[in-house]
């Protein structure tokens, strides 16, 4: 994310330093990393202080010590199990009297040639004292495998702190300090490193250059007695994770500005009267809070400049109306209008919706999902790239190269956070004056939005349509599951329809991966919940969904459902979005305290949607944590999906995944939020002033903000 210079220090290939393999090299670049760069921004897991040599007698059980010792006395033995072990005794030679003991499983043959009786030596290890049999320390510490070093390295090689990495496959920690040593080297080798950035904007901040915090992350110089922190707590990582932010919010004031400069007249997109006139055959009236939002958004589409907006609302606030009456009034002026959905489940939904007001309005109107068979297919095709197709709803199929426009004017993303980049851009292009309006009901944390949508105009639909209401919140023990079903089953034989939500679908098998769940949740299979409400009522009808199903077959259980011919829809959590029951009432998830707030409050969007009573019923799996429990209770309490995706945020702590799945959010190498929040204004502020010293711009930063605007400010912005 930092654009680094072009300087062999961060351009090697990593195949030009002795030791990679061919083998090691494929596990690396499964990783991504190929150049020096790649390895550099990997931070070590922790430091190691050696700033201090210091008595045995002063070990500590579990701490650190470095100390001088000869070697007494070297028994080579076997376990057990036959596998030698070698116990290395050894004496303190500060005039203490200390003894200790080193022990080593692995190298066994090598190291027996290392130690010699008198040999004098420097230890680095990890005291353990173990008791003895009658329960008492033995005076001796115990240091499993610590290092070790001959007096002849010189102690300027041995004390200072050094980084400590993580294994990697095919590479290990010290092959991993060994090679960024080697890379490091560089700096101390003609030509220099240059700056990443003008030395007159470092100095009117007061901040160091990337490269000087990437050398100093790996090559820490603390003050003795000074204290040490976690790596990724240094000033360096702390300072590296602020230009990243910084860099990223440059790269959109610099899309944002082009694209003001590259506006070109366009046809009219709006003015037809077919947006009204699909107002107008709803069965009811719509909010003045959609109203509102429509009139902003046809104000966007009049621009000469293509619209990039974020369409963000509440569950239940009524987005899709909004946007239809968009794609309608488009489609009047002579264009076409795309609707894309995430999953043929909410896509035929979307279709099923929109279609009775195309047939009154005259608009062609076509779905083409990936069960949409060839030869409809193909007719489709042709409908689209004559133009005889006004409006399309679909799935990623329409991403495909085959599928061709002749005007697309208006691209609607129904969730859009469960797409790729590459997949929206794929859209983008297939038409230069296209409007963009990305949908999302997952509740977005306002101190992210300026973040993650720092290029996009939003639009906010706030509140809820008439006639919802919040549901009660029930959370039962994990050991109640039988009183959980039996509340499931009484009120269903009271006449509701009822959710039940799985968290995987086999007893192997992990979560789907579409559902957008964590993967980590465990708890009953589809099977094994079925079974549970069979025990309990069996005369109700169950019907089931999940992503593994055929798609005509799903539809057909959601039909099922939805005219009430079933009682109990079970599902995995891939109805979390968009699925419209207005009967359903009632909601049971298993394993609830897996998933996140946000996800929570998004299936229970699902219930309630037609008014009356509605209850969601939570039962965890597991020995819920406090985090969940304060999950729990938030639910029972607040309705406001953006205040539940801010404790949500507060929650799950630093460096844990949002589960946003926003693709166009770039990957950081240090930025982590929301760790990194507090830090965003003091990122835009640099970034604005950024552009006081373009004329002062190193070439190599020109050359990193080009790529980094390919990667990025191009795929990852949307444009």
């Amino acid at each position: 994310m930092i654009p680094w210079p072009n300087h062999k220090v961060f351009t090697t290939p990593l195949s030009s330093y002795f030791g990679f393999s061919e083998t090691r090299l494929k596990a690396l670049s499964k990783k991504g990393l190929s150049v020096s760069a790649d390895l550099l921004s990997l931070p070590p897991a922790r430091y190691q202080d050696r700033r201090d040599l210091k008595p045995l007698s002063s070990a500590q059980d579990g701490a650190d010590i470095l100390f001088r010792a000869v070697v007494a006395r070297v028994f080579e033995k076997s376990s057990k199990s036959g596998k030698p072990y070698l116990m290395v005794k050894v004496e303190d030679t500060s005039g203490t009297g200390a003894r200790g003991s080193l022990w080593f499983f692995n190298g066994v043959s090598f190291l027996r040639r290392k130690f010699v009786a008198g040999k004098r030596i420097i230890v680095f290890g990890t005291a353990t004292f173990k008791q003895d049999f009658r329960g008492r320390f033995p005076p001796e510490p115990m240091f499993s495998h610590p290092e070790v070093f001959d007096l002849s390295e010189g102690l300027e090689e041995i004390l200072g702190v050094f980084p400590v990495y993580n294994p990697m496959k095919g590479v290990s920690p010290a092959m991993r300090r060994q090679k960024i040593s080697d890379i490091l080297q560089g700096y101390l080798v003609p030509p220099p490193v240059p700056n990443t950035l003008p030395n007159g904007f470092l100095e009117s901040h007061g901040i160091s250059d990337p490269t000087a915090l990437i050398r100093e992350l790996h090559e820490p110089g603390f003050p003795e007695g000074e204290p040490m922190p976690l790596p990724k707590e240094s000033p360096a990582y702390r300072g590296l994770a602020l230009m990243e932010l910084m860099f990223w919010r440059y790269l959109i004031l610099r899309e944002k500005e082009r694209r003001a400069q590259s506006t070109k007249p366009r046809g009219p997109k709006t003015g037809a009267g077919l947006g009204s006139a699909f107002v107008s055959l709803l069965p009811y009236s719509l909010t003045p809070e959609q109203n509102r939002v429509i009139d902003e958004l046809a104000g966007a589409l009049s621009e000469p400049t293509p619209a990039n907006r974020l369409l963000q609302g509440e569950v239940g606030s009524g987005k899709t109306a909004v946007v239809s009456a968009l794609l309608f009034e488009v489609a009047g002026a002579g264009g076409q209008g795309a609707l894309v959905a995430p999953t043929e489940l909410l896509c035929r939904q979307h279709y099923d919706f929109l279609l009775p007001y195309a047939r009154k309005l005259k608009v062609p109107i076509a779905i083409l999902t990936g069960a949409t068979p060839g030869s409809e297919r193909r007719a489709i095709l042709r409908e689209l790239e004559t133009g005889i197709a006004k409006l399309v709803v679909g799935t990623q199929a329409l991403f495909s190269p085959k599928v061709a426009f002749r005007d697309l004017s208006l691209v609607v993303i129904d969730e859009q956070h469960r797409f790729g980049v590459r997949q929206r851009l794929a859209l983008r292009s297939k038409s230069p004056f296209v409007d963009l309006i990305a949908m999302s009901a997952t509740p977005i944390p306002r101190s992210l939005s300026q973040a993650l949508y720092g290029d996009m105009d939003i639009s906010s639909l706030k509140g809820v349509l008439p006639g919802r209401v919040t549901p009660e919140t029930i959370v039962f023990e994990k050991d109640q599951a039988r009183e959980a079903y039996s509340m499931l089953a009484s009120l269903v034989r009271k006449g509701e329809r009822a959710f039940a939500i799985s968290p995987r679908i086999g007893k192997d098998d992990d979560l789907e991966e579409e559902d957008g769940a964590q993967e980590s949740a465990r708890g009953p299979s589809i099977a094994e919940m079925e079974n549970a409400i069979a025990s309990i009522a069996p005369e109700l009808r169950v019907g089931t969904v999940h992503g593994k199903l055929e798609t005509l077959y799903r539809s057909e259980v959601m039909r099922r459902f939805r005219d009430g011919e079933l009682d109990i829809l079970l599902s995995t959590t891939i109805v979390e979005v968009g699925v419209d029951i207005p009967g359903a009432n009632v909601m049971l998830i298993e394993g609830a305290e897996n998933l996140g707030l946000a996800q929570l409050h998004q299936l229970r969007g699902r219930i309630g949607r037609a008014g009356g009573k509605a209850t969601l019923i939570l039962l965890p799996h597991g020995e819920p944590t406090d985090n969940a429990r304060e999950r729990f209770a938030a639910l029972t309490q607040d309705y406001d999906g953006y205040a539940l995706a801010e404790l949500d945020l507060r929650l799950r702590g630093p460096g844990e995944e949002l589960g946003l799945r926003q693709s166009g959010w770039p990957k950081f190498s240090f930025c982590k939020f929301p760790r990194d929040l507090p830090d965003l204004a003091k990122a835009i502020e640099l970034a604005e002033d950024l552009r006081r010293f373009q004329d002062e711009f190193p070439q190599d930063l020109i050359l990193g903000l080009e790529e980094l605007g390919r990667s990025l400010a191009e795929e990852a912005l949307g444009v």
